[in-house]
C-alpha cells in the first residue's frame, strides 16, 4: 500500500522529530508512522533504497537508523522539508510510493504577513467606505477604486491560468503545477499575484488615505517582493533552463516593460510567419 494521500486528515500528529512532525500511529519498532508534513515519508513502507536522496536537488533528506524495523533498518528523513521546490522527483521515483509532497503555502513569519495583508487591504477599503478618505483627496480616492479591478485580475491569475494550463498531480493544489505556465498575465510578468497584492494594498491606501494603512502597505509590499525574489531560486531549481529563458523574456513585476516585451515578441513572431 502506498502512503495515505490524505494523511493530514486521516491521521493525528503524535510528536516531532528534530522539528519535523510525526503522524501516528507509532508503536516502535514495527510501526513508525509518517514523518514530515510538506515532504512526508511513510516509514512503515520505506525500504531505505535511497532513491529520494539521490534525486533530490535540494538535499532535503538524511538517513536515520531504525533498528529492528521489519522492512528496513534505515529510513529517509525529510530534515529540511521547507527547502522543497516541489519538483516531485522523490515522489515520482520512489519505488514503493512512500513519499507525498504537499505545497506548504505561507509558513512562519510569511503566514503572519499574509494575515496582515488581508487586514490592511480590507481594513483600508472599509475605512474609506464608512468614513471617507482621511485626507479628503477625492481624485486619489477614485483612482484607488479604478485600480481595484486590475488588482483582482492579477491577484487571481493563479486560479485562472494554473487551472487552465498547470498540471498538478492527483489530489494536488493548483500551486503544485509540474509545468511552467507562461501565458496570459504570466506572459507579461512572472509574478502577477505579487503585483496584484501590491496593487490591492495601493488601492487600500488611496481609498482610505490613512497613515497607518499606508505604512502597513509599504512594509508588507517590500517584504512580499523580497520573498518572491528568494522564491525564484527555487523555481530555477524546479524548472531549470526553461525558467532561465522565461526570466530573460518576462520581467518580474514591471507591467509596462512586460507589455513592451510581449509586443516585441509577437512582432518578431509575425515576421517569421511571413
Amino acid at each position: 500500500m502506498p502512503i495515505d494521500l490524505d494523511f493530514q486528515k486521516n491521521r493525528k500528529k503524535v510528536g516531532k522529530k528534530e522539528g519535523v512532525a510525526v503522524w501516528g500511529p507509532v508503536d516502535p519498532p514495527e510501526k513508525l508512522g509518517i514523518h514530515g508534513t510538506y515532504v512526508a515519508v511513510d516509514w512503515d513502507i520505506c525500504t531505505g533504497c535511497g532513491v529520494c536522496l539521490e534525486v533530490c536537488p535540494q538535499q532535503l533528506y538524511d538517513w536515520v537508523e531504525t533498528s529492528d524495523h521489519p522492512i528496513s533498518e534505515k529510513k529517509a528523513f525529510p530534515a529540511r522539508e521547507l527547502d522543497c521546490v516541489q519538483c516531485y522527483k522523490c515522489e515520482t521515483n520512489c519505488p514503493v510510493q512512500a513519499i507525498r509532497i504537499v505545497f506548504p503555502g505561507p509558513t512562519g513569519w510569511l503566514a503572519y504577513l499574509s494575515y496582515l495583508f488581508f487586514l490592511q487591504t480590507i481594513g483600508g477599503i472599509l475605512y474609506g467606505l464608512l468614513f471617507g478618505s482621511a485626507l479628503g483627496l477625492e481624485p486619489l480616492f477614485y483612482v484607488g477604486w479604478v485600480i481595484l479591478p486590475f488588482a483582482f485580475l492579477f491577484f487571481f491569475s493563479i486560479m485562472i491560468y494554473f487551472n487552465r494550463e498547470g498540471k498538478p498531480g492527483e489530489g494536488k493544489s493548483l500551486m503544485d503545477t509540474t509545468v511552467l505556465v507562461d501565458s496570459g498575465t504570466y506572459a507579461i510578468i512572472r509574478h502577477p499575484q505579487i503585483l496584484g497584492s501590491i496593487l490591492l494594498m495601493s488601492a487600500s491606501i488611496l481609498i482610505s488615505q490613512h497613515w497607518l494603512v499606508a505604512i502597513a502597505g509599504i512594509v508588507i509590499s517590500v517584504a512580499f517582493y523580497r520573498e518572491e525574489v528568494k522564491q525564484e531560486e527555487k523555481l530555477l531549481v524546479k524548472f531549470g533552463d526553461d525558467y532561465k529563458l522565461y526570466m530573460e523574456k518576462v520581467p518580474r513585476i514591471n507591467f509596462v516593460l512586460g507589455v513592451i516585451r510581449l509586443l516585441q515578441r509577437r512582432k518578431r513572431e509575425g515576421k517569421v510567419d511571413r
